[in-house]
């Protein structure tokens, strides 16, 4: 039977829409995700680029630590989480279009789904089918650190709404405190930094200035992957005090690679002398 290259395309393209497909010696089956066009946001700990939905499956139910997984057929994005079903909140979900989040619990020991059966591995290793069909555990190469966390926006690159007297952005990220950022009188100024990848945000600290620092008030703080697309981490009505040390910490931790101040109430100077950003990378 002929079929036109219309009809093949057509064809290719249903398959393609096929989010979550997997294909065993058993036969074909699917996996129906949790929720649609929503994504668990702020359990990422580790990110896969341009893979497939069947690889992201795999990639999170070889691993103990993996409890579900956000993943993005237009962008082949995966996204692995380690927050156990039973904790999801409907506020830990975000609409996201585009994205599937799937819970795996409801697949592990199933040898029809799960190659680990028989062999489960500890926290932090991933399991691997070797050529012989025998199931190894080896570590992850990508685990959260044991060690202290680092302040991740140190030295990062920055830019605020305008520059007063020379006070540039990048004084709030250079470790010191003895030197500030310091806006003009904008309407609703700001600041941001680029973390230059994604992390898991556990808390933000900010460091008022040493003068004059009853201007720090009606602040929010936003976190998010891109400058246009960012959500609220905390927001601070003041006023604070002269060198006042704030610091300001979520239940969960938020992933996200730009950090932004703003001041709601203006017309207002924005000035503070370091802001330090406590995290891991999202690897």
């Amino acid at each position: 039977m002929h079929v036109s290259i219309y009809q093949g395309l057509l064809l290719l393209s249903q398959i393609l829409q096929i989010s979550a497909e997997q294909c065993t010696s058993a036969g074909t089956f699917r996996i129906n995700p949790d929720k649609r066009n929503v994504k668990l946001r702020g359990f990422a700990y580790r990110t896969f680029e341009n893979i497939s939905p069947r690889a992201c499956f795999q990639k999170c139910i070889r691993r103990t630590r993996c409890h579900s997984y956000n993943y993005n057929r237009a962008s082949l994005r995966c996204e692995l989480n380690n927050l156990k079903p039973m904790y999801v909140s409907e506020s830990y979900l975000q609409n996201e279009s585009g994205y599937v989040y799937v819970e795996v619990h409801h697949y592990r020991g199933d040898p029809h789904f799960d190659p680990c059966v028989g062999n489960p591995c500890n926290d932090g290793e991933v399991c691997e089918s070797l050529k012989n069909e025998k199931v190894v555990c080896i570590l992850d190469d990508c685990k959260t650190p044991n060690e202290a966390f680092q302040n991740v926006a140190l030295g990062k690159m920055c830019g605020q709404s305008s520059t007063f007297n020379n006070e540039h952005a990048e004084y709030a990220v250079d470790g010191l405190t003895n030197t500030d950022i310091h806006t003009l009188k904008d309407q609703s100024p700001y600041w941001w930094v680029d973390l230059g990848s994604i992390y898991n945000i556990m808390r933000i600290e900010v460091i008022n200035r040493y003068i004059y620092g009853f201007k720090l008030h009606d602040l929010d703080i936003a976190v998010g992957n891109h400058l246009d697309d960012m959500s609220i981490f905390a927001n601070y009505k003041g006023p604070a005090a002269n060198n006042e040390h704030l610091i300001f910490q979520r239940s969960r931790y938020t992933d996200g690679r730009y950090v932004k101040l703003s001041i709601t109430q203006g017309p207002e100077y924005l000035h503070v002398s370091e802001v330090i950003v406590i995290g891991y990378p999202v690897c």
